[in-house]
């Protein structure tokens, strides 16, 4: 059984509330938990935005020991489930923490034993799933990731302890449709675009959702949102530009949630996380959405809900941040547009939105005060290079596969895919008539 009081005295104690990020993916990790009271949740971010819970640790757990031991960045979110307690270790102390409690190192040993297992398993599932060049597999396998099941016992602490007392496209004339697309009118003009698409989400679609009534952050209004079933979705196949491709389902058509009240929208994983400041914001300019929108569309989803929900998220940003917009975002945002362009065949619009997105992850890899790890900077050069290559930009599609080679460190796989990728471009110019 752990001894607190010496704990207490060598580590530092730190409290959280309810639902307090403790750190996030991609942070450095500099520091260690043991959980004293409360719980908290893992979370990681797959490639469409969505944060998903992997595993639920409780007090005598232990948490983030794998990058404080490896100096690696922190793979996961954690994000506590109720007002929690915690020991923090770090490297300055953890020795003499080892010293007061031999037990801890073996729980450490345990905890990163598991972990390993249960990444192995990850990469087996997953070894085809960040290929460049689409390719169908033989047997789908399930995208989403379960809980892990840990064998390794919490560590026994005193219940007596008390928490108080511790191929190129071409642009065309129907570009600046989107190029400027700050002033009210061009928004009316792409909803009136996007209306004469009379498509709805296919029946099929309702096996893979779960329907959850929540309150809007913004007004306050009781709406209905759709949640997907990730344990459901099978991946058919990646492409070039990173989208996921499953079997019966489009995970586009829900990926942004939007208050039909208030006009308020984001995108799922993101829509209860608003400051004050954007939420007098939004209340105060949702007259002017409704007028530039128009009624929402109602009754079962449709193309034109989908499309509304993408463009009320890039009229927020424009009305509500003011300074250091969110690059990343703001290229997810035109690179799912894109996507979702491109399924209705709409060439033009496709290839502005394409350019939107790309200029935005550009941004976000010159900007030096945006913090990325290598593994984050390795995925942009590629996607980068492949959006470029799109865009018939064919020698800075090259220089950008190569940064992803050259980088320091990074992921050998990713390393390859670019390597693979300039080796296809270099074989079809060889093949090309002089």
């Amino acid at each position: 059984m752990l001894d607190i009081k010496k704990l207490v005295q060598i580590c530092t104690v730190r409290r959280y509330r309810s639902q307090t990020i403790i750190f996030k993916e991609g942070d450095l990790g500099t520091e260690m938990f043991i959980i004293l009271f409360g719980s908290v949740r893992l979370l990681v971010s797959d490639s469409n935005g969505h944060q998903v819970e992997t595993a639920r640790l409780k007090a005598g757990d232990i948490l983030g020991e794998m990058s404080l031991l490896e100096n690696l960045p922190r793979n996961v979110t954690v994000e506590t489930l109720e007002d929690t307690t915690t020991i923090s270790v770090d490297t300055n102390n953890l020795e003499n923490v080892i010293r007061q409690e031999p037990s801890l190192a073996l729980k450490i040993m345990m905890n990163m034993n598991e972990r390993i297992k249960i990444q192995n398993v990850e990469l087996a599932k997953y070894k085809d799933q960040v290929c460049l060049t689409p390719q169908p597999l033989d047997k789908e396998p399930l995208i989403a990731i379960d809980p892990p099941i840990t064998n390794t016992p919490p560590l026994a602490i005193d219940p007596a302890i008390d928490n108080d007392s511790i191929p190129p496209i071409v642009e065309n004339e129907e570009d600046s449709k989107l190029k400027n697309i700050s002033e009210g009118d061009d928004f009316r003009t792409l909803i009136q675009r996007i209306g004469k698409y009379n498509k709805s989400a296919p029946a099929i679609h309702t096996e893979y959702l779960f329907v959850k009534k929540i309150p809007c952050p913004v007004c306050g209004q009781t709406i209905e949102v759709k949640y997907i079933r990730s344990s459901k979705l099978r991946l058919k196949q990646v492409e070039s530009d990173y989208r996921q491709v499953y079997t019966n389902f489009d995970p586009l058509w829900y990926t942004v949630w939007v208050c039909p009240y208030c006009y308020y929208a984001n995108f799922n994983a993101e829509f209860t996380r608003i400051s004050d400041q954007e939420r007098k914001r939004i209340k105060g300019l949702s007259r002017k959405a409704k007028d530039i929108f128009g009624p929402y569309p109602t009754g079962p989803l449709s193309l034109t809900q989908v499309f509304t929900g993408y463009y009320l998220m890039l009229f927020w940003f424009e009305q509500v941040i003011t300074s250091s917009p969110d690059v990343e975002k703001l290229g997810k945002i035109w690179l799912r547009l894109s996507w979702l362009f491109h399924d209705i065949q709409e060439r033009t619009m496709s290839a502005v939105a394409t350019k939107k997105a790309l200029g935005y992850f550009q941004n976000l890899l010159s900007d030096i005060t945006i913090r990325t790890t290598v593994a984050q900077d390795q995925y942009l050069y590629l996607l980068v290079g492949e959006l470029s290559l799109k865009m018939g930009n064919i020698t800075e599609a090259k220089n950008y596969f190569r940064q992803s080679i050259v980088i320091n460190g990074g992921n050998i796989r990713m390393k390859q895919q670019a390597q693979d990728r300039l080796q296809d471009l270099k074989s079809s110019e060889q093949e090309k008539p002089h």
